[in-house]
């Protein structure tokens, strides 16, 4: 009996110790074999310097992946503007008689110029009158308080009369136009950008199409450019003579001008994604060598809403950030 407890306990002890050495060996494997902790490596804050003109990023720098550059230009871009318009007033023969009249969008305007035509006959009489006195009183037969009377009717008539035009002309109308045009012209206004200005001198030709007539260019022609420039808006008032064919157009229709496209070889155009605005200066930022960006102010030219010519400021084939802009603004100006 004690021999055979003997036996079991000598063939525990070599299991028990078989067995510690299968751990031992899996433990040792299992730590071998665990890769090494990986260090941590912390996003690195992009750094503005130089009054904020100049921002430089890390590779790892947060939102750096938002931020996409293009090269600027290849020449011969351009950006198609169009404006807003509407009808002021048209010439049509009269129902009554076939005389023409001038039919307005507004009784505030025909108001207007029905009293600049009056004014305009009243001045007419009353240079007449004056010129008549004034024979008369060369041959002593009126006096000369009759004179002075004759002079100062025509000085307010004449005055009332600028009155009369310049009402019309703050609205972008020309009361001699009014009166002078063709029996089928029509005249429509719309603010044109300050930018455009220089390019639609008089005569210049422009297409124009109508909402209720959607399908149809209407071919225009400037006749003026309003001589003050909004402050708010930086647009001025231009005036486009159409032939009203058919005497389809009314007073009062609502349109778009399509203004001529001209190219340039060194035009530079941009997405408008790509302009910030910081208390009324607009900017860009360009990407001087990877991961630094330098914010340059630019003259902004014709723009619509996704795209913008850029006047001043830009030269071809540089790199300018399209996308990401807004944060490169907060980092540069602190907000």
């Amino acid at each position: 009996m004690k021999k055979l407890i003997k036996s079991l306990n000598r063939k525990t002890l070599i299991i028990l110790s078989v067995a510690i050495g299968v751990i031992l060996i899996s433990l040792t494997v299992w730590a071998l074999s665990k890769p090494a902790k990986e260090k941590v490596v912390h996003p690195e804050k992009a750094i503005a310097y130089d009054q904020g003109k100049r921002i430089e990023f890390k590779a790892n720098s947060p939102g750096l992946g938002i931020i996409k550059t293009a090269i600027v230009g290849g020449g011969g871009e351009f950006v198609s503007l169009e404006a807003p318009a509407r009808i002021l007033a048209v010439a049509s023969p009269s129902v009554s008689n076939g005389n023409r009249i001038v039919l307005f969008e507004s009784s505030e305007l025909n108001d207007l110029y029905v009293g600049f035509v009056h004014s305009k006959n009243k001045a007419h009489r009353s240079r007449k009158n004056l010129n008549r006195i004034q024979d008369m009183f060369k041959h002593r037969v009126a006096t000369e308080k009759d004179l002075v009377e004759a002079e100062t009717d025509l000085g307010n008539d004449v005055a009332e009369l600028a009155e009369f035009e310049g009402k019309l002309r703050a609205q972008g109308l020309n009361p001699s136009e009014l009166s002078t045009g063709g029996i089928n012209k029509a005249w429509i206004i719309s603010d044109i950008p300050e930018s455009q200005i220089s390019s639609l001198q008089k005569g210049k030709k422009v297409k124009v199409n109508f909402a209720s007539f959607p399908d149809e260019d209407f071919v225009g022609w400037a006749e003026a450019v309003g001589d003050n420039v909004d402050p708010m808006t930086r647009t001025a008032k231009m005036r486009i003579a159409i032939t009203n064919t058919g005497y389809k157009l009314k007073p009062g229709m609502f349109g778009t001008v399509k203004f001529p496209e001209e190219t340039k070889d060194d035009s530079v155009v941009l997405p408008y994604t790509a302009i910030v605005t910081v208390e009324g200066r607009n900017y860009v930022f360009v990407e001087e060598k990877p991961l630094t960006f330098f914010r340059r102010e630019v003259v902004l030219g014709v723009s619509t809403k996704e795209r913008v010519n850029i006047i001043e400021g830009l030269k071809l084939g540089e790199s300018v950030v399209i996308q990401g802009s807004i944060l490169l603004k907060g980092l540069s100006f602190g907000f």
